[in-house]
């Protein structure tokens, strides 16, 4: 039972099994595994690694299609329409312009928020 599965059997909400999802940088053989499990959960882990990402590096010259999918099924649009100007711009103004628009930047919590409610209805299913 790796960390995941803890985790799911043991939520109490949303916000608390997101959190748990965090600790993915301390199993990273829990990768390998992540195709086996459900896409809300492969969902949750790919906007914990762009949260931490833009954290760490900023918004980069790279695609964010796989984030943006996330965002999308999680619906968290306007991050998801924000990435996807970028895609259209990715000059230093196009980067500049998305990241004062990034509500990582601008509403953390009404984001994370989001994220907690979709962690919440998925696992309630």
């Amino acid at each position: 039972m790796n960390f995941i599965d803890k985790a799911l059997a043991g939520f109490t909400s949303g916000e608390d099994f997101v959190q748990k999802m965090a600790d993915i940088y301390e199993y990273q053989e829990v990768r390998e595994e992540l195709a086996n499990y459900p896409t809300w959960i492969r969902n949750i882990i790919t906007v914990i690694d762009y949260d931490t990402e833009l954290a760490m590096d900023g918004l980069e010259f790279k695609s964010y299609r796989n984030v943006i999918d996330a965002l999308t099924d999680i619906g968290v649009t306007t991050e998801a329409q924000v990435l996807i100007e970028l895609e259209s711009d990715m000059s230093q103004d196009g980067i500049d312009s998305c990241y004062s628009k990034l509500a990582l930047n601008n509403d953390y919590e009404a984001f994370w928020d989001k994220i907690y409610l979709y962690a919440d209805k998925n696992m309630k299913q």
